[in-house]
Formats: C-alpha cells, sequence, structure tokens
C-alpha cells in the first residue's frame, strides 16, 4: 500500500465515502423485523456489491488494487456492523453513516497494519 499523501487521502476518501453510502443503505433496508444472522450476511453482499460502485471511479485515480482491497472491505464491515445494529433497533440514516464512517475508517487501518506486518516478515517467508 502507499504511504505517499495522496494515496493516503484518497484512501481515507474512499473508505470514509463507502463506509458512509453503505451504512445509510442498511439503515434504510433493515428494521428490527430481521433476524439477526440473516441481516448480517445479506448486509455483508450488499456491502460488497454497493462499495463496488466507490471502488471503481476511485481506482482510477488512487490505484485499482491498492483502493480494491480496503473498500470492498469497508463494504462488508460495515454493511454486517450497520445490518446488525438496525436489527436490534431502528437506525436512523444518520447514525447508520457514522457506523459506516467508523467501521470503514477501522478496516483502513487494520489493511495498513496487516500490510507492515506481512512485509515485514515477507523476508523470512520467501527466502
Amino acid at each position: 500500500m502507499e504511504t505517499r499523501p495522496y494515496f493516503v487521502f484518497g484512501d481515507l476518501l474512499a473508505n470514509s465515502l463507502a463506509g458512509a453510502l453503505v451504512g445509510m443503505i442498511m439503515a434504510a433496508l433493515f428494521g428490527p423485523s430481521w433476524n439477526m444472522i440473516v441481516a448480517m450476511f445479506v448486509g455483508m453482499a450488499l456491502g460488497m456489491i454497493i462499495s463496488m460502485f466507490i471502488a471503481f471511479p476511485m481506482g482510477a485515480f488512487f490505484g485499482a488494487m491498492e483502493v480494491m482491497l480496503p473498500v470492498m472491505t469497508t463494504g462488508m464491515v460495515a454493511g454486517m456492523v450497520v445490518s446488525m445494529a438496525a436489527a436490534m433497533e431502528p437506525v436512523g440514516l444518520g447514525r447508520g453513516a457514522e457506523l459506516g464512517l467508523y467501521s470503514g475508517l477501522g478496516t483502513m487501518a487494520a489493511c495498513y497494519a496487516a500490510n507492515v506486518w506481512i512485509r515485514k516478515g515477507a523476508s523470512q517467508w520467501t527466502s
């Protein structure tokens, strides 16, 4: 993953947009009448599909693989988190966007941390 400010900003923007958009849509689609497990799986699948519409245009500016992996993971995580929260109690659009944003930022941080850990051990694993 890139560490230059332009690309880090692009990752932040793409993950924030994807998380907030997926969160809002999941908050609108799911409610307390849904079973939590079913809502989680459906939210995960829908989150991945919805986040592709953010990943493809952002990939043209910030690199396809560098954007695709964290944004698709953000869609999965935000879809699961917000749909499960909405299955427990009603979640407004603003709260859904907030939960999605936090999911996106957390997912991006986890992807950067995994990248550091993998690169640190790559010389041992490949030789």
